[in-house]
């Protein structure tokens, strides 16, 4: 059993992923009409754009149009459409949140993490509006602060976010696990707070981080309660 008592979550990819209905329908007037599937697995593969970018010296908050550029073109849009979509999804995004859908199961692990005595919080790289997108889908009453990026003027990878959290709790960072699904931004950004890294990687895109490895809320809980 883990000897970790905070556990420091991502948001995007971890616990909420984007509206992808809305995503279909904003993409069939353009003509496009993929599946879900094949959104989750394009977004999935931009995520690994923004890790080499970070690696690469950029900033995550610079890459929200290359992210979706980079998803759009995944899934066959046609590319003079690209920055209109864009311009929509950005719209939307301001008014009422695009990573509003709780991932499958993960409310419920929470709350059996939370009851088994573990103390919760969540730093994301986001827009402002996190903490409510986070209630919304289903995750209210779990965390004991939200560490929203634009809120607090610091990003991922700086180790400056994740001791935010640890201070607004009282949490040791010696103590603490962090949850994300980027590895440039996430196992190395709570590395270098004095953070445990795990990293969620549900489409098994980086076989080779360096940091405990799970598809799945249940893998990485089942871990927690087991011997690691």
């Amino acid at each position: 059993m883990s000897d970790k008592e905070t556990l420091l979550f991502d948001a995007g990819g971890v616990l909420l992923d984007l509206d992808y209905a809305f995503l279909r329908r904003l993409l069939s007037l353009h003509g496009c009409n993929p599946e879900t599937e094949d959104l989750s697995r394009a977004e999935a593969h931009a995520r690994t754009e923004i890790h080499r970018r970070v690696r690469g010296g950029g900033r995550v908050g610079e890459a929200w149009r290359d992210y979706f550029r980079f998803v759009l073109g995944e899934v066959g849009a046609q590319r003079d459409a690209f920055e209109d979509i864009i311009d929509h999804l950005w719209d939307a995004h301001q008014r009422f949140g695009l990573w509003t859908v709780a991932i499958p199961g993960t409310p419920e692990a929470l709350r059996r993490l939370k009851e088994g005595g573990y103390r919760m919080a969540v730093i994301s790289n986001a827009e402002g509006r996190v903490e409510q997108d986070l209630s919304s889908a289903g995750y209210d009453g779990l965390f004991e602060t939200v560490v929203d990026s634009f809120l607090v003027g610091v990003e991922k990878p700086d180790p400056a976010i994740f001791k935010i959290a640890l201070e607004r709790i009282g949490a040791s960072a010696e103590h603490a696990i962090y949850l994300g699904d980027v590895p440039s931004v996430d196992v190395e950004g709570a590395r270098s707070a004095g953070i445990a890294p795990v990293l969620l990687d549900r489409h098994d895109l980086y076989p080779d981080v360096d940091a405990p490895r799970f598809q799945s809320i249940e893998e990485f809980e089942a871990w927690l309660s087991g011997p690691n």
